[in-house]
């Protein structure tokens, strides 16, 4: 009794339904060992058992890539027929697969299947499974294959906005590259069908031939391969676009063979693409070294999946294969184009740091640290309403020089320069403009105290032992000239003028003294 229980409560095991004795026959009664890839009309007949009643689904296993199929499931009394594919107008029940449901009593049943399709891209073999195994089979790869879909979109949008900009050509390249990878594996995934009712079947294989053409110039752009620049590289590059062109015309007048012209488009550019990162990589090349291991992990998955026709999952297609592979490479090469970007930013932004510094080296005046001629030029071109020149020239610069050496007359100008900056502050900027003569530019409204400081500074010299360390000064006001030139050249007879007079009246006072 114990026993009985007890075998009462381990669950039993279910004889899963089989699939038995398929044979395939070609449009001419043919038998077929396996269906051409180039496409046709096949019918394949099998056996299905089953064990027990349940809701089961009939289904493709290597790829989905099939333009129309019908099943017809036949038993004693009765033929079911269901209908679908790429380009059929009956809806699919599961995302992203072929898979049809129906509901079957214990017994055998004779399974008919009608396949049409351009051609295919793997084996279209049949299995049969229950609802449920076939429900938790499936969610984990339609999951995984809406997440790369959506990977590859996101990769697209970034760069093809940062693509439409003027300069910018690899990166609306490598835009253009994904965009014919998605439009492909979202039509052969069912994605266009499902969501937006489109059925032009040769979307599973024409993007690609467009899409391989794209990666060529790519990589041209990305290592740097012109016709001024890897010159031999640049030839292959050529040659390589002339084939996929080749390729491109045979697919549009032998349809039947346009998915076998993409397999060897993207051996093509793998080919090409390895050549290219081996040739610059051995040239101690940063960017290809990169590019050469994001292109050898994709040469890896890629060439697995277009020689692939069989698995021996029911779950995974060769065309979710596939959209692992470029993924992968498209991250890879997303990060890739990442890097330099930002390398070429830095670069940008050293040069900038550069132009700056010479820049402002160009506008410094060497001897006192203070702006120059130039930089005073420059401000003038901008100077803003009320604002005020003042033209400064120091007395006794030359005698100086004469009498106590050039070095002494540099030490007068650095020191007067030195106090009187610090003592203006914000109040006012003050420049060189050559020799013993200097300039002020600030505000009408801080004229006086920009003359109390020239004065302060005047009497710091002396008791640093200028003696006699005056200036004389030309003042002019932003509304009384036009254009710069004329504002300088008032400001100039002014400063002369005032040296004229201060040079008068010190004779006056030296005649009444003597």
């Amino acid at each position: 009794m114990l026993i009985a229980c007890w075998m009462a409560l381990i669950p039993q095991a279910v004889a899963a339904p089989s699939l038995l004795g398929t044979t395939c026959m070609n449009s001419k009664g043919d038998i077929v060992a396996k269906i051409p890839l180039q496409g046709g009309k096949f019918v394949c007949q099998s056996i299905i058992k089953i064990a027990r009643a349940d809701q089961y689904v009939i289904d493709f296993k290597n790829t989905s890539t099939i333009a129309h199929f019908q099943h017809e499931i036949t038993d004693a009394t009765q033929t079911h027929i269901i209908k679908g594919g790429l380009s059929s107008q009956d809806q699919d029940p599961f995302l992203l697969r072929h898979g049809r449901m129906i509901y079957l009593a214990p017994g055998s049943y004779r399974l008919t299947t009608w396949l049409q399709s351009p051609y295919y891209l793997a084996q279209p073999e049949l299995f049969v499974s229950d609802l449920t195994n076939y429900q938790q089979q499936i969610n984990l790869t339609s999951a995984a294959s809406l997440l790369l879909l959506g990977v590859l979109l996101g990769i697209f949008t970034y760069y093809i906005a940062i693509g439409v900009a003027a300069g910018h050509t690899t990166e609306r390249m490598y835009a253009l590259f994904i965009l014919g990878n998605l439009i492909f594996q979202s039509a052969a995934l069912g994605v266009f069908k499902q969501l937006f009712s489109w059925h032009w079947f040769y979307l599973t294989s024409l993007p690609i031939l467009l899409s391989n053409l794209a990666y060529i110039s790519f990589v041209c752009h990305l290592l740097g391969i012109n016709q001024y620049h890897h010159t031999k590289l640049y030839t292959l590059s050529i040659v390589a676009r002339s084939l996929l062109l080749a390729l491109l015309v045979i697919a549009m007048i032998l349809p039947n063979w346009m998915l076998e012209m993409d397999r060897l488009g993207v051996a093509i550019f793998l080919i090409f693409g390895l050549v290219c990162g081996i040739r610059l990589s051995l040239q101690k090349n940063r960017i290809a070294q990169l590019y050469l291991f994001a292109i050898s992990v994709f040469g890896v998955l890629g060439g697995l999946s277009i020689t692939a026709e069989r698995l021996d999952s029911n779950v995974w297609t060769i065309e979710q294969l596939g959209l692992i592979a470029v993924s992968v490479e498209a991250i890879l090469l997303s990060l890739l184009v990442a890097y330099q970007i930002n390398r070429l930013h830095k670069e940008k932004e050293q040069m900038l740091s550069e132009l700056q510094s010479t820049r402002s080296l160009a506008m410094t005046d060497r001897l006192t640290a203070v702006p120059n001629r130039l930089a005073l030029e420059n401000q003038l071109l901008q100077l803003r309403e009320h604002s005020c020149l003042m033209f400064l020239d120091i007395d006794n610069l030359k005698h100086v020089n004469d009498h106590f050496g050039h070095e002494a007359g540099d030490h007068l100008l650095q020191r007067f320069c030195q106090i009187l900056s610090k003592k203006l502050d914000t109040h006012g900027r003050l420049y060189r403009l050559g020799g013993d003569e200097f300039a002020i530019v600030c505000h009408e409204d801080d004229v006086e105290w920009c003359q109390h400081q020239i004065e302060y500074t005047h009497l710091q010299m002396e008791k640093e032992g200028f003696a006699s360390a005056g200036a004389s000064v030309g003042i002019v006001f932003s509304h009384e000239a036009s254009d710069t030139e004329e504002l300088m050249r008032i400001a100039d007879k002014r400063m002369y003028a005032d040296k004229r007079t201060r040079k008068n009246r010190k004779e006056m006072i030296q005649v009444f003294t003597h």
